[in-house]
């Protein structure tokens, strides 16, 4: 979809099967093949920052890192990672082309309301990621990321993931 010149995605990924390492992965390709030089990482808790910090480490150690908290900003980092609060206060200060690729972790909570103004204000292309999307009038997670018909661009469901003995059943 990417070579087909889409810019919003949606990947849709049972709890625990790896949504921050998928992403991480799509970030170190397009990086080794020159689509994205800056990425955006967004999520709603200082803890799924935490633990997407330290997944990027571990899984593109070549690339600089930076969180974004109480307006502070590190130019030269390549993938960048923010709360959405965290964000509010620096966003603007951005041109809408500074940004590459623009990851929303758990989209189907923060990027509605007021933090929609982020994911708004960059012409990046767009990739979300939930283990629950909703298709809620106000708050369409299909939607927003150009999945009118309701189906995620890509989906691995809990009862697959069971299947292939990435998780176990309840």
């Amino acid at each position: 979809r990417i070579e087909a010149a889409h810019r919003r995605f949606l990947l849709v990924l049972a709890t625990g099967t790896g949504k921050t390492r998928v992403a991480a992965a799509l970030v170190e390709l397009l990086q080794r093949k020159e689509r994205i030089q800056r990425v955006l990482f967004l999520a709603d808790r200082r803890e799924l920052v935490k633990q997407a910090l330290g997944a990027f480490k571990d899984h593109v150690p070549g690339a600089p890192r930076a969180w974004i908290e109480g307006g502070s900003f590190d130019n030269d980092a390549q993938v960048q990672f923010a709360t959405y609060p965290g964000m509010m206060s620096l966003y603007q200060k951005l041109s809408p082309g500074y940004f590459d690729l623009i990851i929303a972790d758990e989209s189907h909570r923060s990027i509605y309301s007021r933090y929609r103004a982020i994911f708004d204000h960059f012409d990046a292309i767009k990739l979300g990621l939930t283990a629950t999307p909703t298709d809620f009038l106000d708050h369409n997670t299909f939607e927003l990321f150009d999945c009118a018909d309701g189906n995620p661009t890509f989906y691995y469901g809990y009862d697959e993931a069971v299947r292939d003995k990435h998780l176990v059943p309840y």
